[in-house]
């Protein structure tokens, strides 16, 4: 919670620039993944926005996948088995 509660505090600037991998936050390439057609389940309207990864910890909790809306990051998948990046 608290890594969560100092990420909340970057700006959009911050959280798109690649921090290596203290953050692992970067945008998602879905075609190196295990789920080339990305967010696939959402709605139609959404699949278009930017999606991004990071993590909480240092593997020992996997990753946290979603879409950055103007200046919101909405989770749509806890990884917790690296399964997107297998």
């Amino acid at each position: 919670m608290e890594r969560l509660k100092s990420m909340s505090s970057w700006t959009v600037l911050e959280f798109v620039t690649p921090r290596g991998k203290a953050a692992r936050n970067h945008p998602i390439a879905w075609e190196q993944t295990s789920r080339p057609k990305g967010f696939a389940h959402l709605p139609e309207q959404l699949r278009d926005s930017p999606a991004f990864q990071f993590t909480l910890t240092a593997n020992a909790h996997g990753r946290v996948h979603g879409l950055l809306i103007d200046d919101t990051f909405h989770v749509v998948w806890l990884d917790h088995d690296h399964r997107l990046y297998p």
